[in-house]
């Protein structure tokens, strides 16, 4: 057959750099919107308005580019980005040199890295709590069994829709263990 650095790079298929993606396109929000945003261009797959901004690739219609971002190959890239790009601290690192400096500057990116992921989940499950508003009374006896929003959260949580009551679920339960 050919080549094995003929096959190894094709051109025809050859994507942008991570780095290049990284430092240039999603260095701000002002460059990311104007990617996403850019006026009609004729010579662009779908008037270069269906941009991916991860993948630097343009697609014919909004349907094309929604079937992209469900794959792989999308993710792939996004898994790519988040872990960034391979540094030269990096192969330093790996050659020996400087390997404490290395590991001190990756342990505070991973515990940076750990406290933005937990406040985007704390930030997230707020949103996923229903706020129910408790009856309002007048009377001191009734405000004091009033129950609390997280109480309140756990009986607006979703049920079991084979079920209709918690005695069928037991009662399933038992079913269960004889067999």
């Amino acid at each position: 057959m050919g080549r094995l650095s003929v096959l190894k790079f094709k051109t025809k298929r050859r994507t942008r750099d991570l780095d290049s993606i990284l430092f240039d396109d999603l260095a701000s929000e002002e460059s990311i919107h104007k990617l996403e945003n850019q006026s009609f261009d004729e010579t662009k797959p779908g008037l270069g308005q269906y941009y991916d901004v991860v993948c630097a690739k343009y697609f014919e219609t909004e349907h094309a580019k929604q079937h992209h971002i469900r794959g792989k190959v999308h993710k792939r890239r996004v898994r790519d980005l988040q872990r960034g790009p391979y540094t030269q601290e990096e192969a330093n690192a790996a050659a020996g040199h400087d390997v404490a400096r290395y590991l001190k500057k990756k342990e505070r990116n991973e515990k940076l890295q750990k406290e933005a992921k937990i406040k985007l989940m704390l930030e997230h499950r707020k949103s996923k709590i229903p706020i129910v508003e408790l009856p309002k009374s007048a009377d001191a006896e009734t405000a004091t069994t009033e129950a609390t929003i997280d109480e309140a959260a756990k009986d607006a949580a979703p049920v079991n829709p084979y079920y209709d009551s918690e005695s069928e679920i037991e009662s399933g339960i038992e079913d269960n263990m004889e067999l």
